[in-house]
Formats: structure tokens, sequence, C-alpha cells
């Protein structure tokens, strides 16, 4: 655990106990000599005792200054161990909010003329949703956490010491103040503490749902740190909502950002204000859509069109996932029910479902009584859920995912790639399909390692008869990469971004993509 605070405690308490000892028993002998031979010094004792009181006065002075700091300190130190001990479980000298923020700045301005860039990161080992609920395990795994970063911090060989990072702890967020002249040293932590935080749960046996999920702010000179590290919570909550990894920041998520609380969301769903939004899986193979996905949005009168990210949180911390997530899948059914009435070309469409509701002991009776409902059959349904969602309990996943398929339900696993043991999970859980994570597409262009990675996922898909779909491909250049690796599905914003239903329709009859293929 960091010994920094407690060093600094130990130097200021030798200082104090030097100077002390100096005043207590060199100035007294002094003065006595002086009065016990008035001729020692002749007529000029009174002007050496005038100077030597000069000299104590200052001295006093400081032992005062350093005796108040002292004391400070102390109670500074015991407020933080106890502070410690309620959010991590143990009484530990590790950094919260304001320690972190002044150390911060601290190497901000140390830093300054070195033409290095500072980031702010927030991340939290487990979902903001659960950590609300402190556990001993949650505790457990932080304060793990937290003697990771403190050897982290300690370890002068890496470049991520404390000569160019300080970390911190702030109400179940951790923090990290890095400052590099290569920002590709981003992924490359975030990828080394995640490792970490997987291998915690692994060797303990905690039985908790870990994935840790990242915001990024880049911070300039003049930057308030205090705003910044707000940027980076509002990135650290786009990044869980949208599942994604890490994510940097952007001016636009406060400005698409709601005040609404839970009783909004109610009265919103009860109005009929969510709506999905669908966007097209291309087929590489076939040259055509094959299949498409179901995006939350909320069409808000007071709001406008809101992105997951801006509810989605707020929708788990007051217990209206699961109702969220079965309100989609039924407008969902409800335009395939319309598009197959009408005879409009009608493709497969999966829907994600979260951990809460995926392991509800009423899903499985829900989903087979709306089908029936909307007299939708189970081929045109696909079911997506992240692979820490099947981690979690993999015997019941197993069994639920097995009866979906048995009902004629395809299964997928999202964010593929993400989770600690993704690769044992092919292995062990029937999936259909496995949906390669943007966080790997994003990189893969620049970074040898990243697409090597992508090819050995494609092909460990294909040898377990596994569709292998790729997410939030961009650009050709992505697309040209991925079809040379033989990936047999592409998702993304270069074939279509989300779009609303009519849009969605009006889409499949008519795209550049499938110019080729007959109708």
């Amino acid at each position: 655990m960091r010994k920094t605070s407690n060093s600094r405690y130990t130097k200021t308490l030798v200082i104090f106990i030097i100077l002390a000892v100096i005043f207590a028993i060199l100035f007294p002998t002094i003065l006595i000599t002086l009065f016990a031979n008035n001729n020692l010094f002749g007529p000029n004792t009174s002007i050496i005792v005038a100077i030597l009181f000069i000299i104590a006065y200052p001295t006093v002075v400081f032992d005062s200054y350093l005796l108040k700091s002292l004391v400070d300190q102390k109670k500074a130190n015991v407020s933080l161990r106890l502070e410690n001990s309620y959010t991590l479980g143990e009484e530990t000298s590790f950094y919260n909010y304001e320690a972190f923020k002044n150390r911060a700045e601290k190497i901000r301005n140390i830093s300054s003329n070195s033409h290095k860039s500072h980031f702010i990161i927030a991340f939290s080992s487990t979902s903001t949703t659960t950590s609300t609920f402190r556990s001993n395990m949650i505790s457990s795994l932080n304060y793990d956490m937290s003697v990771f970063l403190s050897a982290l911090y300690g370890d002068r060989k890496s470049k991520f010491s404390g000569k160019n990072a300080v970390y911190g702890f702030n109400r179940g967020i951790f923090l990290i103040f890095y400052c590099t002249n290569e920002r590709n040293d981003i992924p490359e932590l975030v990828s080394l503490i995640s490792s970490k935080a997987f291998s915690i749960v692994d060797e303990k046996k905690l039985r908790i749902w870990v994935q840790p999920f990242f915001g990024v702010k880049e911070v300039n000179d003049k930057e308030n740190l205090v705003s910044a590290i707000e940027d980076a919570m509002i990135s650290r909550n786009y990044s869980e909502a949208n599942f994604e990894t890490y994510t940097f920041f952007n001016p636009s998520f406060k400005s698409e950002s709601s005040n609404a609380d839970i009783n909004e969301l109610e009265a919103a769903l009860a109005n009929g204000e969510f709506v999905p939004f669908y966007q097209p899986k291309y087929s590489v193979k076939e040259k055509r859509f094959v299949s498409a996905e179901a995006l939350a949005r909320w069409d808000s009168p007071k709001y406008g069109l809101l992105s997951p990210s801006m509810f989605i949180d707020k929708a788990e911390n007051g217990g209206l996932i699961s109702i969220l997530d079965n309100y989609i899948f039924e407008r969902a059914l409800q335009d395939l029910s319309d598009r197959l009435k009408r005879g409009r070309r009608t493709l497969p469409i999966s829907i994600n479902f979260s951990l809460y509701e995926f392991y509800s002991n009423r899903f499985l009776d829900n989903v087979v009584a709306l089908l029936d409902k909307y007299k939708v059959p189970p081929s045109y349904v696909e079911i997506e859920i992240t692979e820490t969602t099947s981690q979690a309990n993999q015997f019941l996943s197993i069994s639920v995912i097995k009866k979906l398929k048995d009902i004629g339900i395809r299964v997928l696993m999202d964010d593929f790639g993400v989770g600690y043991s993704g690769i044992e999970n092919l292995r062990n859980i029937p999936f259909d399909a496995i949906k390669i994570d943007k966080s790997f597409t994003d990189l893969m262009l620049t970074d040898e390692k990243t697409k090597s990675i992508v090819k050995m996922l494609t092909e460990l898909g294909h040898l377990n008869d596994i569709e292998v779909i790729i997410e939030g491909v961009d650009n050709k250049e992505q697309v040209d990469l991925l079809k040379r690796m033989r990936v047999d599905t592409i998702q993304g914003f270069y074939y279509a971004k989300p779009m609303s239903n009519k849009d969605y329709s009006d889409f499949l009859q008519h795209n550049d993509f499938e110019k080729e293929i007959k109708q």
C-alpha cells in the first residue's frame, strides 16, 4: 500500500524532533553558562543573549509551524484511513478524491513544460449499479485493485509510476491522472488494469459480475481539474451504457445529457416514449443484409432523442432496466409482426438483455408469451448477451441458452474478447454467433497485435462452427481488411447507422450495398 503520506509524516516528525532537541538542550545550556559566569563575555554578555533570543524566536515559530503541520497531517491520515476502511474494507493510505486532486495538480505543474499530454481516467471494476450495493466481495476486489495501483505508483521502472501518474478512489470509482508523450499508452494501461481485475476475481473466486469500464479525458494546462474529473466520469458512464471498454470524452456527451429522474423514466415508459432503432448487419459472403440489432432510444418531448448512455444507468439504478428490456423487446416484436403482415422484407432482429433480466425466473416464459402474442416465428428473433453476463453464472446461462435454442431462437455473445475467459466460454456455452468488440475494430488498422487477435478470434469462431460478427466498423479500410480475414458479418456506421423503424424499412428496400442483389 502506498507509503507517500506516511513517509511525508515521518520526515516532518524527524525534523521537528531534531529542532526540538537542539532548542531544548543546546539553548538552555548556553544560557546557564552565560549567567553562571557573568564575566565570560564581559560587557558583551547582554548582546550575546539578545542575539541568541533573535535566533531562538524564528526557531520556536518554525517548530510551532511544524507541530501544527504534524497534527494536521496526523488528522488527515486518520481520516483517510477511516474513509478507506469504509470504501475499501481496509484501513489504508490510498488517496481519496481530495488527496488525488492535489497530487495530480502538482504533477501537472511539474510536467507543464515537458510537452507531455495529461489525461484523467475514471474506471470501476464493476458496473456502477453493482457498486451501489456494498458487499465484502466488492470491497475485497477494490482493495486488491488499490494495492495493485499502489505497486504501479511505487515502481520507478514503470511508465505508470508516481513520477508520471497518481491514483485515487472516490465512491466506487478509481481515478488516474497520467502524463505521457504516447497516446497509445492509454489502451495499454486499460488492458493492464482490466486483466488484473479479472485475475483477482478468478484467483479469489469472487462471485460478482466484473467488467471494468473506462472514461478518458485529455486535460489542457489551464483546465480545471474538478471539471476534467467530471468529464472523465461522464465518459466512463458512456462506456458502460454502450458496452465499450473505454471512451474518450466528447463535449456532445454533456449536451446530450439530461437531468431526468426515475419518475420521468417511469412516465416515459408509460407514455411509450422509448423506441427501438435498428442497425442492419451485412453478410460478407452473401453480399446482403441478413439481420439487424434493436437499440433503445428515448424520444423525449423534453430532452429530444437520447441514446442509451443518457438513461441506461438511471434505469439500472432505479430498478427499471428489466422493464425497459422487455419494453424494447415487445416493441421490436410489434414491428416484426407488422412487417410480416404487410409482406415487407423482414430480417431477424437481435435484442439485448441485461444480466438482471436474463437470469430472472420469468425470462423464458416472458419470451415465449410475447412471441405467441405477436405471432412472430422464433427464427426472426436473436438474443444478445454480453460475455460477462454468460460468465456470471455459467451453469445457469448454459441452461437458459439451450432452452432458447430449443425454441428456435439464436443466441449471440456480445462484446466478445473483452471478458476474461472468452475462449473457454466458446467451448462450454453453445452460442450461435460471437460479436467481436468495437475496441478491437478501433485499433486493428494501426496495431499489428490487435489485427492478429481479430484474425485469431475469427478463425477460432469458424473452428467452432460459430458465425463471427464484428461491430463498430466505420470505414472502407476496415471493411477490406475484415473481408480478407473472412469475417462473416459486419455491423457499423460504414453500412448503416441505427435508424427508426420507418427509415429501416425503406433502407431494406433501397440501399447502395445490395444493388446487385435481386429482391
